[in-house]
C-alpha cells in the first residue's frame, strides 16, 4: 500500500468515515507501513503489513501477523470473548476494520500519547515515585488476566497461532546469541549460544496461554495512569516467559541507560509492582503457567533480548544506538545477557 492508495482503500472499507485530510505516515515502525488519517469525526490508524520487514525489504517477513493482531484487537473489544481481560485503565486499541486479502488493519487512533519509554523521561521525579508503580501495577494485572484467561484452551491455540513470528524469531534472536555473545567478547558463547537455541526451538512448540507477544516500553502508550497497548502483530499462543521476561530485560535496560537515578528507581518500581500484580492476575492457573522451568528459561529470554539490543541487530533505535561492542555500556548489557543465560536459575526477573 502507497500512500496515495490509503483513503481510496478507506473509501471502499469504511464509507462512512469522512476524512479531514491526507494521510500521514508515522515514524519509527520497523515492522509495518503506519499512517494516521484526520477524520472529521474520529482519526484512524491504517497499518499495512508488507511481505518483508518495512525498514529492510530485503528481509521476508510473513504479512498473516497483521492477522493476528486484527484478531487479538476484536477478541479484546467490549463485545469480545476476552473484554473482561479490559478495564478502562488498560486496554487495546478498537479495531475498525480487517482487509485479510490486502493485509491491512483499521483502528482507533489514540492520539499523540507518549511511549512508557518516553515517559519515564519527561517526569519529575515527584510524578515519577507516585505513578510509576501504579502503571507497573495495571499492567502486571492485565497481563495475569489474559493468560490466565487464555490458559489451555485449544481453540484460542489455533487461533492465535502464529508459528511464522516464532520462526523469525527464533532466527533472528535465539539462534544469533552465540555471534552476539563472541562479538562481546564472552568466552562461552558457543554452550550459552546453544542454550539459547534451544529455548527458542522449545517456544515453537504448542504454547499455554495467549502472550502479547511485543510488551515492551514502546508498544504500551501512557496517558495519565491509563495505558494503551498497541503492536498486538506479534502475539503467539505461547509460554507466559515471552511476555514477562520480555518486560523484565527492557526495564534492565531502562535502569542501566537511565539518565537519572529517579528514572532508574521508576524503572525498578515498574518491574516490582507489575511482577506482584501479574502474579495476583494469574489466579489458579498460576503454578501451572509459572514453574521454576518457566523462571529459568525466562531468564535466558532476558538474556537474549538484551542481546539483540545492544549488540545485535535491534540496537540502532534502542537505548545501546550508536556504541561500539567494547563500549563500556554494552560491555556490561552483554555481561549481563551472559549471566542470566549462563546461571538462569540465579536471576531474578524483577531484582531493583
Amino acid at each position: 500500500m502507497t500512500d496515495s492508495e490509503v483513503l481510496p482503500h478507506l473509501r471502499e472499507r469504511l464509507p462512512d468515515f469522512a476524512p479531514a485530510g491526507a494521510p500521514v505516515r508515522l515514524p519509527g515502525g520497523n515492522l509495518n507501513v503506519v499512517w494516521r488519517v484526520p477524520g472529521e469525526d474520529e482519526a484512524l490508524i491504517v497499518k499495512h503489513a508488507p511481505p518483508h520487514i518495512a525498514a529492510d525489504p530485503s528481509v521476508p517477513l510473513d504479512p498473516s501477523r497483521i492477522l493476528i493482531e486484527a484478531r487479538c484487537l476484536n477478541a479484546l473489544d467490549p463485545d469480545g470473548a476476552l473484554a473482561d481481560v479490559c478495564t478502562a485503565a488498560v486496554r487495546a486499541p478498537r479495531l475498525r476494520d480487517v482487509d485479510e486479502e490486502a493485509f491491512v488493519v483499521v483502528m482507533e487512533d489514540l492520539g499523540d500519547r507518549p511511549s512508557l519509554g518516553t515517559w519515564l523521561r519527561r517526569q519529575d521525579r515527584e510524578t515519577l515515585r507516585a505513578a510509576a508503580p501504579r502503571l507497573g501495577e495495571r499492567l502486571g494485572a492485565f497481563i495475569g488476566r489474559l493468560h490466565a484467561a487464555t490458559h489451555d484452551r485449544p481453540a484460542y491455540a489455533t487461533v492465535f497461532d502464529n508459528r511464522p513470528m516464532q520462526e523469525t524469531r527464533q532466527a533472528v534472536q535465539y539462534r544469533a546469541v552465540a555471534d552476539m555473545l563472541a562479538r562481546g567478547g564472552v568466552p562461552d558463547a558457543e554452550v550459552l549460544g546453544d542454550r539459547a537455541e534451544a529455548l527458542g526451538e522449545a517456544l515453537l512448540a504448542p504454547g499455554r496461554c495467549l502472550t502479547m507477544g511485543d510488551l515492551w516500553p514502546s508498544s504500551v502508550l501512557v496517558a495519565g495512569t491509563e495505558l494503551r497497548l498497541i503492536d498486538w502483530e506479534l502475539a503467539h499462543y505461547g509460554r507466559p516467559l515471552q511476555d514477562a521476561a520480555h518486560w523484565a530485560a527492557h526495564l534492565w535496560m531502562h535502569r542501566h541507560r537511565a539518565p537519572s537515578p529517579a528514572v532508574a528507581d521508576a524503572a525498578a518500581a515498574l518491574g516490582a509492582s507489575f511482577w506482584r500484580a501479574y502474579r495476583a492476575g494469574l489466579g489458579e492457573t498460576g503454578d501451572a503457567l509459572w514453574t521454576d522451568a518457566e523462571h529459568r528459561d525466562a531468564a535466558v529470554h532476558v538474556g537474549a533480548e538484551i542481546l539483540v539490543r545492544a549488540v545485535g541487530p535491534f540496537q540502532d533505535g534502542s537505548l545501546y544506538a550508536g556504541l561500539d561492542a567494547d563500549a563500556p555500556a554494552v560491555q556490561e548489557a552483554v555481561a549481563a545477557a551472559a549471566r542470566h543465560i549462563r546461571a538462569p536459575e540465579e536471576q531474578a526477573l524483577f531484582d531493583a
